[in-house]
């Protein structure tokens, strides 16, 4: 054994054996580099782009009496943001999907294991955001047509991920919608029950004919405000902060109090007194009356907003969860192996130490005539 590391010790400190080893190892990666040859599979995808259902829509929902911006905000100011899609297309769930779909994992198949098949997907492919929102899916394999493969298994299994993600958020909406729809049309009905009990015992006009015009507006403002508020509790619950839509809904509220303000001064008018010169019963009177008003607003924000989810909802079973740019299909550029570039870094990096830096520096000498010519030099 001593004799052959020896052996091995003289055969290293031969300055030609090593260059040519170093050489050889180099030819040798540099063509590792090139062969055998990788090929990436790409596909570019935009996941969830509802533009185009948004502007169908439109004029069907502008019937019920919501604005555009409100449709807009609700099929895609809702939308998450593109960092949540690459946490989803880098997802667990989404590579099992991939698996099944493959059919990769069983006796006498491609892998063993879930596992396995999840380490070589982590390996070899890679999913990213471009710009625009855009999601890239790379696979790099040695067989073309199984990158492929991978690739629109990729973007078919994400489609499906996003899917299931969709309905979830409008299964959610859908539940409070419809709670809170529902309460608000018996709401309605028991205050004009209320109103119309309390106007024929007393013996009253209609509300816009027994009280002044002015407190007709007051009435109105304050019922348009407080169902106002109630939208914004109900939309804060599946919209972040930082929502158009909530931001509109706040200003709505402020314009509205600015509005009321300015008709809370006592005034007396040829049409009838406000609310300071009213008696006990029309104050009851006009407190149903607001009421009746509060929740009839109430109710139309509701049957407007479950309009619109229904009308999603539809959208969602029909339209696809991502807009493909470009199939999968093999990037026609030639790709190398990065780990043959890293070992003839590694080479030369080695080489150019050996050879030429260490014995430059004075740190050690791997060239034994060297090494006896520099002990003659010191000892003259």
């Amino acid at each position: 054994m001593t004799q052959r590391v020896r052996k091995t010790v003289l055969w290293v400190r031969n300055a030609r054996n090593r260059r040519l080893t170093y050489g050889i190892l180099a030819l040798i990666s540099a063509v590792l580099i090139l062969f055998p040859r990788p090929y990436l599979a790409r596909a570019k995808i935009v996941p969830q782009d509802t533009s185009a259902t948004a502007a169908s829509t439109t004029s069907l929902l502008g019937a019920l009496g919501s604005s555009n911006q409100g449709i807009g905000s609700l099929l895609t100011g809702g939308r998450p943001p593109s960092d949540l899609y690459l946490i989803i297309g880098r997802s667990d769930s989404v590579a099992q999907d991939v698996i099944k779909t493959l059919n990769w994992v069983g006796p006498g198949r491609r892998f063993d294991s879930y596992r396995d098949a999840k380490l070589f997907l982590d390996r070899n492919v890679d999913v990213h955001l471009l710009l625009g929102g855009v999601m890239e899916v790379e696979t790099k394999l040695y067989d073309p047509d199984d990158a492929e493969k991978i690739t629109a298994a990729y973007s078919a299994a994400l489609s499906r991920q996003l899917a299931t993600f969709g309905r979830q958020i409008i299964q959610n909406k859908q539940k409070i919608v419809q709670d809170r729809f529902r309460g608000a049309a018996a709401r309605v009905s028991r205050a004009e029950v209320a109103l119309d009990s309390f106007r024929r015992e007393h013996n009253l006009a209609e509300p816009e004919q027994q009280l002044s015009g002015a407190l007709v507006q007051r009435a109105t403002l304050e019922a348009q405000l407080q169902a106002k508020q109630v939208e914004l509790q109900t939309m804060s619950q599946f919209r972040g902060p930082e929502s158009n839509e909530l931001q509109s809904l706040r200003s709505d509220i402020a314009g509205l109090r600015a509005q009321i303000a300015r008709t809370a001064n006592p005034a007396t008018s040829p049409a009838g007194p406000n609310v300071a010169g009213l008696t006990a019963l029309s104050l009851r009177y006009l407190e149903l009356f607001r009421d009746l008003k509060f929740q009839q607003s109430i109710y139309d924000i509701y049957q407007r907003s479950a309009e619109q989810v229904e009308v999603e909802e539809l959208a969602s079973e029909s339209a696809s969860y991502i807009q493909v740019i470009d199939p999968a299909y093999i990037d026609p550029h030639r790709q190398v192996n990065v780990w043959a570039i890293a070992l003839f870094a590694m080479l030369m990096l080695l080489a150019l130490f050996t050879e030429w830096y260490a014995p430059t520096t004075g740190l050690f000498t791997l060239d034994a005539d060297r090494e006896k010519r520099r002990v003659l030099e010191y000892a003259e």
